[in-house]
């Protein structure tokens, strides 16, 4: 339980950082992303890529991944 709260407090302080990231986005990768740093580097470009994200999307994923020593 203490993992989850740990993980919503850095998406909620990445989405204050980053103000156009994508909610959804942000929860969606940031809460399936595996302890790949490589994979979740690469996911990261190909999924901005392909859902045309803001900017502010990935920088927000790469905190909070960054946080978690997840890249």
């Amino acid at each position: 339980m203490k993992e989850y709260t740990e993980i919503e407090d850095l998406i909620e302080t990445a989405l204050r950082k980053y103000p156009k990231a994508r909610r959804m986005a942000v929860e969606n990768f940031c809460f399936s992303a595996p302890n790949d740093k490589i994979a979740n580097d690469l996911n990261i470009i190909e999924d901005a890529r392909l859902y045309e994200w803001h900017p502010d999307t990935a920088q927000s994923i790469r905190f909070v991944l960054k946080s978690q020593k997840k890249l």
